[in-house]
């Protein structure tokens, strides 16, 4: 009897293992050093290809915008000549101007310049004049109407220079 007693007290002291034995644990968690510096490495890549693109849309993309305010603008002065039966002139904004001479109002840093000043007949029709629209400086498009009918077209911009170019 005191064989068994000593049997039964040998098996509950051996500590009872699973079949699955759990994975070794690594000493820390999460990623590498290495993981993290090329996961940076792809991100300023990517940055760095995509951002002159997405700067040149945005850039477009505001300047169309410019030209299509500057343009509904006109037209609005238009249509104000036709209803009133009143001539109206648009002069550039560095011209001296008198009390019925009319400015158009761009966002800044925007502006423009006419050459000649713009005639807007009673009937609605236009003289033809050249336009530039200027951001800070650099003339970002030319326009010019035709056919008096107020519709400004964008000329041909010449070719940008490039960074070698002199």
């Amino acid at each position: 009897m005191a064989r068994k007693a000593a049997r039964v007290q040998t098996l509950m002291s051996v500590p009872i293992r699973s079949a699955d034995p759990a994975p070794p644990r690594r000493p820390w968690a999460g990623y590498t050093l290495i993981e993290v510096l090329v996961v940076l490495a792809i991100f300023g890549l990517s940055t760095a290809i995509i951002m002159p693109s997405t700067a040149r849309m945005l850039d477009q993309t505001t300047s169309h915008a410019v030209f299509f305010e500057f343009q509904r603008q006109v037209s609005d002065l238009r249509r104000e000549a036709n209803r009133t039966g009143e001539a109206v002139r648009v002069v550039d904004p560095s011209m001296p101007k008198t009390e019925a001479d009319r400015l158009i109002k761009l966002r800044a840093p925007w502006r423009y310049t006419l050459a000649p000043a713009l005639d807007i007949a009673e009937g609605g029709g236009c003289s033809t004049v050249s336009a530039n629209l200027i951001n800070q400086d650099r003339v970002v498009m030319t326009l010019r109407t035709d056919d008096g009918t107020c519709r400004f077209i964008r000329l041909q911009a010449p070719p940008a220079k490039g960074r070698g170019a002199s």
